[in-house]
C-alpha cells in the first residue's frame, strides 16, 4: 500500500479562488521598488476599520477553488492527508467557518489551523509545517513560497496567478487541481 501523502494548503488563492490574487505582483513591486522593503513583511490590521477594510478584501475568496472536488476525492481515497493551514488573522475566523460549513468543505481536512496569534504569516506557516512534517504545502503568494522553500524540507507549491506566470519557479501551477495532479502522481 502506497504511503499517504501529507499536505498542507493554504486558504485564499488555494484553497478558495480570491481575485485579489492578482494584486501581488504590483504590491511587491512597490513594497521593493518605492518603499525599499527588501524582507518578507506583512502588515497586521490592528484597528476596528482596519480590521473590516481587511475582512472586506477577504470577503471576495467567495467560490472553492478549481481542483477541490479532486481534493475530496483523493481524501476520500486515503491517497491525501490534507490540512487547512491559513494565515488569516484571528478576528476573520468565524467567516472562514462560515465557508468551510457553506461549502461542506471542513470534513476534507485532518485539521484546520488559523492564525490566532496573528503572527507573520511566512513564520506562521514555517512554525506549522515544521510541526506537522507536511510532504507538500501549497501556496498562492510567492514571497512566502520563497521564504518557506528556503527554511523547510517541504516540496512547497506554488499556485501561480496571470500576472506572476513568467516568474520561474521549479514546482508551479495555475490552480490546485494542476497542483494537486503532481502530487499524487
Amino acid at each position: 500500500m502506497k504511503k499517504k501523502i501529507i499536505v498542507g494548503l493554504d486558504f485564499d488563492g488555494v484553497v478558495a479562488y480570491s481575485p485579489l490574487r492578482l494584486l501581488r505582483l504590483p504590491v511587491a513591486v512597490i513594497k521593493r521598488n518605492v518603499l525599499g522593503i527588501r524582507e518578507t513583511h506583512f502588515w497586521i490590521p490592528k484597528s476596528s476599520l482596519e480590521k473590516r477594510l481587511w475582512s472586506l478584501a477577504f470577503s471576495t475568496s467567495v467560490f472553492p477553488a478549481r481542483g477541490t472536488e479532486l481534493l475530496a476525492q483523493l481524501v476520500d481515497d486515503g491517497t491525501v492527508e490534507a490540512h487547512l493551514v491559513t494565515a488569516r488573522f484571528s478576528f476573520m475566523q468565524d467567516e472562514l467557518d462560515r465557508w468551510l460549513d457553506r461549502q461542506g468543505m471542513r470534513q476534507v481536512f485532518t485539521s484546520i489551523t488559523v492564525n490566532k496569534k496573528n503572527e507573520q504569516p511566512h513564520r506562521f506557516k514555517e512554525r506549522i509545517i515544521k510541526a506537522n512534517r507536511f510532504d507538500y504545502f501549497v501556496e498562492d503568494n510567492l514571497d512566502i513560497v520563497q521564504y518557506l522553500a528556503s527554511r523547510t524540507k517541504t516540496n512547497i507549491f506554488w499556485i501561480y496567478n496571470l500576472l506572476d506566470h513568467f516568474i520561474p519557479y521549479p514546482n508551479k501551477f495555475p490552480y490546485l487541481k494542476k497542483a494537486l495532479q503532481e502530487l499524487a502522481g
